[in-house]
């Protein structure tokens, strides 16, 4: 902790340093944080912060029900498994930053749109560590299940979802970090709304005060997320924790 103070501070003085010599191009922390100042006193900065914070959980919503249902019915189906890997390798591996022109062609600016861009920017290691865990559930459970005569909902209520939960939450604490890059992206190759928006905004008048104040901003809502993604992580899956810091 000691430590993050002490780089906290010399990257302050720093930048306080270099924001004195060249203030045009590279606005004082001062300056930055009055610049956040007069964004929330006049309502802007809340009103951002309430639509991106809106399309990064429908997003994430949105991955995680799907990413979790699809990689379950993978793990008990081995022709759907073989048939649909390679698309969702082939899919994931393609930048969403190039799929966000299709997207715009096929589904225009609106709500839904920015919503898938989130959605498969965030989808895929959800779904690909769900599958991998419920793959391999103990085959002895299974079989017991099979002489208990449970049926394929009870199968997967007591028996895969149980297993595949922590590396379904691995999964999830990617899919925040992979949710939150893919609402800038949607937010800045789509409709320009919330804080993407505010950044392009002060980027084409050169308002490098509102543009670094913004940057600082993301960085600490990114830091909060990550945080947040490793204490649900630590909670559902502890014998992970050694091999994640």
């Amino acid at each position: 902790m000691a430590i993050s103070l002490v780089g906290l501070l010399a990257g302050l003085l720093a930048w306080q340093v270099l924001g004195q010599r060249d203030p045009v191009l590279l606005a004082t922390p001062v300056r930055s944080f009055e610049s956040l100042v007069a964004m929330t006193r006049d309502g802007t900065l809340p009103e951002a912060l309430a639509d991106t914070g809106v399309l990064f959980l429908a997003g994430l919503v949105a991955a995680v029900v799907g990413g979790v249902g699809y990689g379950l019915v993978l793990s008990r189906s081995r022709r759907l498994r073989t048939g649909t890997q390679w698309l969702v390798f082939a899919v994931q591996s393609v930048p969403i930053v190039a799929l966000a022109p299709l997207i715009l062609a096929a589904f225009g600016f609106g709500f839904g749109a920015k919503v898938l861009v989130v959605f498969l920017s965030a989808v895929f290691p959800v779904l690909i560590n769900t599958a991998e865990g419920a793959r391999h559930t103990p085959v002895t459970l299974l079989e017991v299940a099979r002489v208990h005569r449970s049926g394929e909902w009870a199968l997967w209520r007591d028996v895969l979802l149980p297993h595949a939960m922590p590396y379904a939450m691995s999964g999830i604490r990617q899919g925040i970090a992979m949710a939150f890059v893919g609402t800038f992206i949607a937010e800045f190759f789509l409709e320009a709304t919330g804080i993407g928006g505010l950044l392009l905004g002060a980027s084409s008048r050169f308002d490098s005060a509102t543009v670094l104040a913004l940057t600082v901003l993301v960085s600490v809502l990114a830091a909060m997320l990550m945080a947040f993604g490793q204490v649900l992580e630590r909670a559902f899956a502890p014998w992970r924790e050694g091999s994640t810091e």
